[in-house]
């Protein structure tokens, strides 16, 4: 994240304290000085290693819109801002708003240095008295605007995402400005990270969505969801995510296809005084069922309501999080980076970084001069950037054999002391022999690892849908991530852009973000009733109760229309009655069923008139 953080620490001003955004189109690859603040900036808390997943998934309230941002559902510890929408178009047409909610005991906020491109109110002071921007008074949420983009800027936005010509066009996101926040004992509070804003050029069409729930909707490549809490950004900042739940909903409505969902929010949050506000993303696996890595097998699927599920990605919002070195870094946790630490070249989730690992997981090139000497090359395959997978990481997914890794060599010099020289010494070597010795061969291997993969990008919008210009700004990314390289163009450069993955693996690997509109057939809980004896005067009657989810499920429920009979014997459930209704459910002996499995009860009942034939009304789970 070179450009972005150099932008971040050493933005130009003028005299009226408005900051010029604007860059200019960036080389190909960033020039030394901006990848030694990138990886800086990773070094020092760009991904925050692997989590631990959430095991037990709680609730996933939709709040009304007049809830946007948090909702007040952060701590005092806590604070957060949101652009509401967080993408307009950038021809002026659309407005957005500020919102701000601080940490405990701030009674004034203030935006100061606003971006060139951005026309706003005269007064940057946000309010929370109800007056203009602010909705409500007194709730602790301080907002300014509207703002909109000036349609004749005096510096025009870049054309491309990033200044990259080689990412989308007719997209952009800039930082809008500084937060002040000011405590009543004159302790003033600040923002890690700039509010940002996304800008769509008023050229790219509006994606269409379909309603999948009310809580969520689909575009093309893109599912939106209705959600309060900002989960994505909790899991970032280790702030009591609910993703489980988020997911375990959405597989309700969405096909169970995907082997990683990505979120991000529109919102951001952050946790003062904490490692944690430099995340620019993060990786929680969900299923490991290979072996060979360094990590044990775990599986976490019916956590998350997915059978084919292999992690999870959250990326901080706009140009923070949605970055391809940063993306493919946050997947490629999935499988690399796990060597034991005495081997000396891990910190156990990243490639030491004066390594030759060359990984957007850590290290960097080293170039084989032929004669026992290497030369590194900073400006090539590493943390920052890369064109193609490390020989390491395509290893460890199984996508190729061991006899084709070289050795992992690390030096004993500072981080940039050898760029473009020979390294005098290396003070480390460890072969792939030495690491299968350790962790056993990758298996699954070359013959029948996975190559095939589906990615969910999903965005979570805090008590409102998204509008059509944040949806169609997020589905495009999503789009453009997997879309094929053309034959005879170079290989993309992964960085502080957003260009295709597609040939970055290599390897026969296919990727795909498609949201596809089929059926999510969830399975369900079912119950069926056979009569199985009847007289003039009655009937008996048994009921099969069977599991049709993905998992196993721990009690169930069944109601019966009785019509024009009443019950008077009955076995293996428990029964309540009201009006013609029965309700069944398991006893602590049946509940538990497996995924296919059956149970069933029974009852005797006393016809009362013609229509006396049972009905099932609903059957559901626990």
């Amino acid at each position: 994240m070179a450009w972005f953080d150099v932008i971040h620490r050493s933005p130009a001003r003028d005299t009226a304290g408005r900051r010029d955004l604007a860059i200019s189109a960036r080389p190909a690859r960033a020039p030394r000085g901006l990848l030694s603040a990138g990886l800086l900036g990773a070094l020092l808390g760009g991904c925050a290693g692997e989590p631990a997943p959430l095991e037990e998934p709680g609730s996933g309230d939709v709040l009304s819109a007049q809830g946007a941002l948090v909702a007040g559902d952060i701590t005092g510890l806590e604070h957060a801002w949101e652009t509401i929408p967080s993408v307009v178009r950038s021809d002026g047409s659309e407005e957005f708003v500020l919102e701000v909610d601080p940490v405990d005991g701030v009674v004034s906020v203030e935006l100061t240095g606003l971006a060139f491109q951005v026309e706003g109110p005269g007064d940057l002071t946000l309010r929370d008295d109800g007056v203009g921007a602010d909705r409500v008074a007194g709730d602790g949420i301080f907002s300014v605007g509207p703002f909109r983009f000036d349609p004749t800027p005096p510096f025009p936005l870049p054309a491309h995402y990033e200044s990259s010509p080689d990412s989308p066009a007719g997209l952009y996101a800039l930082e809008l400005g500084d937060l002040v926040m000011t405590k009543a004992t004159g302790e003033t509070v600040a923002f890690f990270i700039r509010p940002q804003v996304g800008a769509l050029d008023p050229s790219v069409p509006a994606a269409p969505r379909r309603v999948l729930s009310p809580k969520y909707r689909a575009a093309s490549h893109l599912v939106e969801v209705r959600n309060a809490r900002a989960d994505s950004q909790r899991l970032l900042r280790g702030a009591g995510d609910n993703v489980a739940a988020l997911l375990t909903d959405m597989y309700e409505v969405v096909p169970d296809v995907f082997d990683f969902a990505v979120l991000s929010a529109t919102s951001h949050i952050e946790r003062p005084g904490t490692a944690s506000n430099g995340n620019a993303g993060v990786h929680s696996a969900v299923k490991i069922d290979y072996s060979g890595i360094g990590r044990d097998p775990v599986d976490y699927s019916e956590a998350y309501y997915s059978r084919r599920l292999k992690g999870v990605a959250a990326l901080d919002n706009l140009r923070r999080g949605w970055l391809s070195n940063n993306f493919v870094h946050e997947l490629l946790h999935q499988w690399s980076a796990y060597l034991p630490f005495d081997l000396g070249m891990t910190d156990g989730f990243h490639y030491l970084p004066t390594t030759s690992a060359a990984s957007l997981l850590g290290g960097m090139e080293w170039l084989d001069n032929g004669n026992g000497t290497f030369t590194l090359d900073c400006d090539s395959n590493g943390r920052a950037g890369g064109s193609t997978a490390s020989p390491v990481d395509l290893y460890m997914m199984g996508l190729i054999p061991g006899s084709m890794v070289p050795p992992l060599r690390r030096h004993g010099g500072g981080l940039f002391d050898y760029c473009d020289a020979v390294i005098p010494s290396v003070q480390a070597t460890v072969t792939i022999e030495q690491i299968q010795a350790r962790l056993g061969v990758r298996t699954p291997g070359p013959a029948t690892a996975q190559r095939d993969y589906h990615v969910a990008f999903i965005v979570e919008a805090h008590g409102r849908d998204l509008t059509d210009s944040e949806l169609t700004f997020f589905n495009t990314l999503a789009e453009f991530a997997t879309r094929p390289v053309p034959a005879g163009q170079p290989d993309p450069m992964l960085g502080s852009n957003w260009v295709p993955i597609t040939r970055y693996f290599g390897n026969g690997t296919t990727w795909r973000t498609d949201i596809p509109d089929i059926p999510a057939n969830p399975g369900a809980v079912t119950a069926s009733i056979d009569v199985n004896s009847s007289w003039p005067t009655g009937y008996c009657a048994n009921v099969t109760v069977t599991n049709g989810r993905r998992f196993d499920i721990w009690g169930w429920e069944v109601v019966i229309d009785l019509q024009q009979s009443a019950v008077n014997a009955s076995w293996s459930a428990n029964f309540s009655f009201a009006g013609s209704e029965m309700t069944a459910t398991n006893t602590s002996s049946n509940g538990m069923l497996d995924a296919g499995a059956s149970t069933s009860f029974g009852f005797c009942a006393n016809k009362t008139g013609a229509a006396w034939q049972p009905q099932v009304v609903s059957a559901g789970h626990q």
